[in-house]
């Protein structure tokens, strides 16, 4: 009869429908590739919720699971889709998200389903990726977990965890390529008009993650920075503005904002030119020199170490 894997995806009031109904196109195509039949596996994508009754999603659609999460007896890969923000989930449907987690052989989460995975205690002390509005809280709630907000799809053994609603897909495709190859990822990538991996990850879509310093002397440096990015803004310059010496302006900066001035001032140039890369028709070398990189060479440096991904390719993706 050939090899069979089951996807459980458990579901619950308030779930994102695009967390689930990706993946499950992606194994449905997936189960249609030759490569599949010729190997005779296919995936069994199953929907659960606490007690099986109907879930309503967050964009009103009534979702009739397949089975109750507890009736579920052959647990492949469990992918928990997120919510449209942090998901509320009550604590009877936890506990039995954990019994869960603990038969599977591959654990995954969509965008803040991360969230439900990590009130379960199987995402302590690994890396895990949701959605990257809520990657501080993530990591506020649950500091045993080492968060990491730049990349979609993040795998630390048999876990692993997506970025948001949309990478869900991503997740799914890597998971097929994972068990049935490179080229029927490729395939399926294709008949769905999407990428096998996206370039620039998450890191893209979150222009400047910072706190704001304490300190109004220091708050007024970085309303400069931000305000006039192509200005000057060396170490001396920044220092010289909040009244402090160089070596004490360092120190407080970053325990203040959680990074040194030079990055702070880095990823302001970048946030400023990716928007005038996208609103604006004009040379990259124009937009360096306005954005406070000098030279489009060091602009490029800059986008590939902040956003992991070039300022052309950052222009073509979202002109």
């Amino acid at each position: 009869m050939g090899r069979r894997h089951t996807v459980v995806m458990p579901l619950f009031d308030g779930v994102q429908s695009l967390g689930f109904s990706g993946p499950a196109d992606v194994f449905s195509a997936a189960n249609a590739s030759d490569r599949a039949t010729a190997d005779r596996f296919r995936y069994e994508v199953l929907t659960s919720s606490l007690d099986g009754a109907p879930v309503r999603t967050s964009s009103g659609l009534t979702v009739m699971p397949d089975c109750a999460i507890a009736d579920v007896t052959d647990v492949g890969t469990v992918i928990l889709p997120g919510a449209d923000g942090i998901p509320v989930i009550d604590r009877e449907t936890t506990g039995a998200l954990g019994a869960l987690v603990k038969c599977a052989q591959r654990v995954t989460s969509v965008g803040t389903g991360t969230f439900g995975l990590a009130e379960t205690g199987i995402l302590d002390s690994r890396r895990a990726a949701t959605h990257w509005e809520f990657s501080d809280e993530l990591a506020r709630r649950h500091p045993d977990i080492h968060v990491d907000s730049r990349d979609t799809v993040v795998r630390d053994g048999h876990i692993t965890t997506a970025g948001g609603g949309a990478s869900g897909i991503d997740l799914a495709l890597s998971l097929v390529e994972e068990d049935l190859g490179r080229e029927v990822s490729q395939l399926v990538s294709r008949s769905l008009v999407t990428y096998v991996s996206k370039p620039g990850g998450q890191a893209q879509f979150a222009e400047l993650r910072a706190r704001d310093a304490q300190s109004p002397a220091l708050r007024d440096v970085q309303h400069l920075i931000r305000s006039h990015p192509g200005g000057e803004l060396s170490l001396r310059a920044l220092s010289g503005h909040a009244g402090l010496s160089q070596r004490q302006f360092t120190r407080l900066f970053r325990s203040q904002v959680g990074m040194s001035a030079r990055e702070y001032v880095e990823r302001v140039r970048v946030a400023s030119a990716s928007r005038m890369l996208t609103e604006r028709v004009r040379s990259p070398e124009e937009i360096a020199r306005e954005a406070g990189f000098g030279t489009e060479a060091t602009m490029r440096k800059s986008f590939l170490r902040v956003l992991q991904v070039s300022p052309l390719e950052y222009r073509k993706r979202f002109s």
